[in-house]
């Protein structure tokens, strides 16, 4: 069965026109980074170390093996939050935030009766910029993004080891402004299935369980490319026209036009089989999970009575619960 689900027109010719003016109005988006974690399990690894391994490791295979500056650069989208937890930071977004094709699609995609939009995000990438495969981050009872390191919440989701903790959530993709390249890249039928690439094509959307199939993005303007310009602290904001300027440190470094870059917008829905399994109940700590994990690793014969250094059992739980499809983004 199929992960994902198609929506050819998203909001309609007007409605495209207004998320393209809201999209201006709302700036600037900034770089999504973070610094490495700094203590406990996974000690040195940032935030998706899951994804960017693979990512490197892939292209080695290809042949390509880029500098850290480049590829840093390729993967630093610019991000620009517009709804979360009940609060609207950009008026006018409801109309993708209540739109009732994601809502159907969570239904049929989770199978679960309630579904409750918590999140809408715009995402920007710039030509030259790309996103390594990945599954989205999940969350349990207990433990999500604010209290633990992301790529340990993605080995607990692929380990299946906490389904009874675990809130799932469906996501959606939908494109404004169109562009060269900039594919979203899926494997709606497993990392064993074909890979399907969709167009970034103006009012188009994806509905698809973002926790469970690989996607990513392919380089956007062409696989030869050329990085973008990145810093720490860049931004990007509307200046009339089609015009945007990427700025860094009180100085405009780059100009790009509409159908340039990557506009899309993120939907995220937490899914629920009824309202006593909304309210929930108890939660799992993540000493709890951690200890789960190594007892697990143990059964499956990858790991010994001693255990390694913090950064060595992080990347053991990474290398034997993600498995990534074999297809690349190029």
């Amino acid at each position: 069965m199929s992960g994902m689900e198609t929506l050819a027109s998203c909001v309609g010719v007007d409605g495209a026109a207004r998320m393209r003016a809201l999209a201006e109005g709302f700036g600037p988006y900034r770089t999504y980074v973070s610094a490495p974690q700094q203590d406990g399990i996974g000690r040195g690894l940032v935030r998706r170390h899951d994804a960017l391994m693979n990512h490197v490791m892939s292209r080695a295979r290809e042949g390509v093996n880029e500098d850290l500056q480049d590829l840093s650069a390729r993967i630093n989208l610019l991000r620009g939050t517009y709804a979360e937890g009940g609060r609207i930071f950009a008026p006018g977004c409801e109309v993708l935030l209540d739109h009732p094709g994601f809502r159907q699609a969570a239904h049929r995609l989770s199978g679960r009766a309630i579904v409750v939009p918590t999140m809408l995000y715009a995402n920007i990438l710039l030509p030259g910029q790309e996103l390594p495969l990945h599954t989205d981050t999940p969350a349990f009872r207990g433990l999500d993004q604010t209290n633990a390191p992301e790529w340990l919440l993605v080995c607990m989701g692929h380990s299946g080891l906490f389904e009874d903790w675990r809130t799932p959530m469906i996501g959606a993709v939908s494109f404004f402004g169109g562009c060269e390249g900039g594919d979203l890249v899926c494997f709606p039928n497993g990392v064993d299935g074909p890979q399907v690439r969709t167009p970034a094509a103006d009012d188009t959307a994806i509905v698809l369980d973002s926790e469970g199939v690989f996607h990513g993005v392919a380089r956007v303007g062409g696989a030869d490319h050329p990085a973008p310009p990145s810093e720490i602290g860049m931004e990007i904001q509307h200046v009339g026209g089609d015009g945007w300027v990427v700025r860094s440190r009180g100085k405009d470094v780059a100009e790009y036009r509409w159908g340039q870059f990557r506009f899309s917008v993120q939907w995220k829905a937490k899914c629920y089989r009824s309202e006593a399994d909304r309210a929930g109940a108890d939660g799992i700590a993540r000493e709890a999970a951690e200890a789960t994990m190594v007892e697990d690793l143990r059964r499956r014969g990858a790991l010994g009575d001693a255990l390694p250094n913090e950064t060595e059992l992080a990347l053991r739980m990474i290398q034997t619960y993600v498995r990534f499809p074999a297809g690349a983004l190029h």
